[in-house]
């Protein structure tokens, strides 16, 4: 079988939950012997989009990668003024929803390859939703596209070029049993050919001297809270350095924050509160050794590699639960607590610290989750039951904007 895969962005170098798992599961493909290709852009960032990758065809780990440049003339001044209406929830017109997508950056280069590509592919998975390549790539061949959205429950999800995206799929390929709730109930998409399947992850072997090696290249020996990934306040970041420092301003404690990821330059600061950028393969592994627990205060997730990362390594996770995946995977696994307000935070903060016997139990739940239901073997299984939901899937009828 061969497939491709439709990724704005693309590469070891490229942040964001759905470009690693859109890589892994490129890669893991075809370590299994498919045959895989990736139609990616030149661009390294999500804000700038800047053509700062050649336009070429390039071999990462096994894959084939094709990239095309980012059209440079792109209206950015009046497609971030619609991006920031819809983030404050204003109501859009229908042609101004549209504006949104046109107005994006684009890739015309990747259109017309896509376009004369396509018919080698059984199947074209775009992942993920909310960019305008993705919305254009979506439509070169709706009958063998599937969409893996990454869906959250977030203003893109309900405006109208959304729906039609994901309505003239070929089918809609999820992360969690919650993504796709959100997508039947919220959306009303319970017509279309749907599968589950969440990503495998590669076994990572438990080094005993993990953590210690952690604290001796860090000099951190306290005990602390760890956050991994953007620091956005699209991550909630800003909430979780507010409940952290609430915290210590109530309890006598050397509890530290550690935030692992990109440098985010209006951070609060505070004398516990301690960056250490980002880390990669071992180094960031002995870092979730060494944590006393994982936080993951994004409200939007639709699988969230950090958590299952962590939970490799034994650690126990805190999660916010007003977000239905991450809570989702706390209820399935018992690997962790979860939090709403400062409160609950605290509570949970207070058990964690307290009670090592229970962070043991936590962490070896969810080491068992992520044995049990994300292995590769686990993941590919539900994979190809999707393949067979998506071939009996009849071909979509366009439904457009008056539909």
């Amino acid at each position: 079988m061969s497939f491709a895969f439709v990724v704005p962005r693309y590469g070891e170098q490229v942040i964001g939950g759905a470009e690693a798992f859109a890589r892994h599961f490129a890669e893991h493909f075809v370590r299994a012997g498919e045959q895989v290709e990736v139609f990616t852009t030149c661009a390294g960032d999500y804000i700038a989009w800047k053509n700062t990758l050649p336009a070429e065809t390039d071999n990462i780990n096994g894959v084939t990668v094709r990239r095309y440049p980012i059209h440079p003339q792109w209206p950015r001044q009046r497609h971030g003024a619609l991006h920031s209406a819809i983030l404050r929830n204003e109501l859009l017109s229908a042609d101004q929803q549209v504006e949104w997508i046109d107005s994006a950056p684009h890739s015309p280069l990747l259109y017309q390859a896509l376009a004369q590509e396509a018919p080698r592919f059984e199947f074209v998975f775009v992942i993920p939703y909310p960019f305008g390549i993705s919305y254009y790539a979506a439509a070169v061949l709706r009958s063998k596209t599937i969409v893996w959205p990454c869906l959250h429950d977030e203003a893109y999800a309900y405006l109208a070029p959304t729906q039609i995206m994901l309505r003239n799929a070929r089918g809609l390929c999820f992360n969690a049993e919650a993504e796709r709730q959100l997508a039947i109930q919220q959306l009303k998409l319970d017509h279309l050919a749907t599968q589950v399947v969440g990503l495998g992850l590669d076994p990572v072997a438990v080094d005993a001297d993990a953590a210690e090696r952690f604290r001796q290249s860090t000099g951190l020996c306290d005990p602390f809270i760890l956050y991994s990934g953007r620091m956005s306040s699209a991550k909630n970041v800003p909430l979780l350095i507010d409940y952290f420092c609430r915290y210590k301003a109530q309890r006598n404690t050397a509890l530290k924050l550690v935030l692992m990821g990109g440098e985010w330059g209006e951070m609060q600061t505070h004398p516990d509160i301690v960056s250490i950028g980002k880390r990669y393969a071992r180094d960031k592994f002995d870092a979730y050794a060494a944590a006393t627990v994982l936080c993951q205060p994004s409200v939007n997730e639709s699988f969230s590699i950090v958590l299952m990362e962590a939970w490799q390594m034994g650690t126990p996770t805190l999660v916010h639960k007003y977000c239905a995946v991450t809570h989702e995977h706390i209820l399935a696994s018992n690997g962790g607590l979860y939090f709403g307000y400062y409160d609950e935070f605290a509570s949970a903060v207070d058990a964690l610290l307290n009670q090592p016997s229970l962070r043991q139990i936590l962490g070896t739940n969810g080491q068992r989750y992520v044995r049990d239901v994300y292995s590769w073997s686990a993941v590919m299984q539900r994979f190809r039951a999707g393949l067979d939901i998506w071939r009996a899937a009849p071909w979509p009828n366009f439904v457009g904007l008056s539909s």
